[in-house]
């Protein structure tokens, strides 16, 4: 029987590193085949073929290298079972949350993965990782995910939650996909693998803006992203969605001027509710968009990723505002 075909699609971070034994400092792989010869066991199980994308820090990843990844992605899809992408992990939650709106009605899954330490440390977490995520690709999961260890999680909700090798990922506002232990166990709120056809809508507006409010914002500095001309804005906002109200003569002019505005919560497993407050109905009035229950990672990706695809600022408020790929609880 043929083994299943898994594409690894190489961007660059920590797993792609080496100690060099000699002098001890760290330095980049030479070539793919250096990963490829960590894995002996895992090509028992699946056929692996590797496709360099880029070799990057996480911190270097741009928009246009997420539009590399979709496009290749979507250009093998038919010829593998899953995918693994290889990523440094600082900006890795952008980049999950990108593939997810750019790659809807997957049938298969994508799995991020990365390594806090180089992929040769007799300790460290690169091998384990990339393990993990290969034997993810081959789940009955259809979505984009991140693996870091023994979880599953989903790509639109998972943020980078502490630099240790026992739990570098979190999703705060939903329980893993699937874990691994003893066994496998795959929980039903994961999307699975069933006949769907992928619609790639890979284009992303990089002139968007994200602004995390705190008391003693200048107000030169709201009159001063104003003049720059975003083509969209994402706030994160206290509690539940409260602005100070000295920001509604502004809200009022980004409303005049068609661009649009998402709040999200800067609490940790916050949610935005414009109902709750009556100050926060004017909130609604001036156009504000709620962001829900997604990460503010995924409401900037979305918001950017929103401008590019929809041609009107109602369709652009409809999208923001409705779960598409599992980025938010309706």
């Amino acid at each position: 029987m043929p083994r299943p075909k898994i594409a690894i699609l190489y961007v660059g971070g920590s797993i792609g590193m080496v100690r060099n034994q000699k002098t001890g400092r760290i330095e980049p792989i030479e070539s793919l085949a250096e990963i490829h010869r960590f894995l002996p066991e895992v090509q028992r199980e699946a056929s692996l073929a590797f496709f360099n994308i880029a070799n990057l820090g996480s911190s270097e990843v741009t928009p246009d290298h997420w539009v590399a990844i979709a496009k290749a992605i979507a250009g093998h899809y038919d010829a593998f079972e899953g995918f693994v992408v290889i990523h440094g992990t600082n900006t890795m939650s952008y980049t999950a949350a990108a593939l997810s709106f750019a790659l809807q009605g997957l049938s298969k899954p994508v799995v991020l993965t990365g390594a806090l330490m180089p992929i040769n440390e007799l300790s460290g977490d690169g091998r384990m990782n990339l393990i993990f995520a290969i034997r993810a690709a081959l789940l009955d999961i259809a979505e984009v995910c991140v693996v870091l260890g023994p979880q599953v999680l989903r790509g639109t909700r998972a943020k980078k939650a502490e630099q240790s090798i026992f739990q570098t990922f979190d999703t705060p506002k939903l329980p893993p996909l699937a874990e691994f232990n003893m066994d496998v166990t795959l929980h039903d709120h994961r999307m699975v693998r069933r006949k769907r056809r992928l619609e790639p809508k890979i284009a992303f507006d990089t002139n968007v803006v994200s602004l995390v409010l705190h008391p003693g914002l200048p107000e030169r500095m709201f009159q001063a992203l104003l003049d720059a001309k975003p083509s969209g804005i994402v706030l994160r906002a206290y509690g539940q969605g409260m602005l100070p109200e000295d920001l509604f003569p502004w809200l009022r002019k980004l409303h005049d001027a068609d661009i649009p505005v998402v709040i999200t919560s800067q609490l940790l497993r916050g949610r935005i509710d414009l109902h709750h407050y009556r100050k926060q109905l004017t909130i609604e009035r001036l156009g504000v968009i709620s962001g829900k229950n997604m990460t503010h990672e995924a409401a900037v990706v979305k918001l950017m990723w929103a401008i590019a695809n929809v041609k009107t600022l109602a369709r652009i408020r409809d999208v923001m505002e409705r779960n598409l790929v599992g980025e938010l609880d309706e």
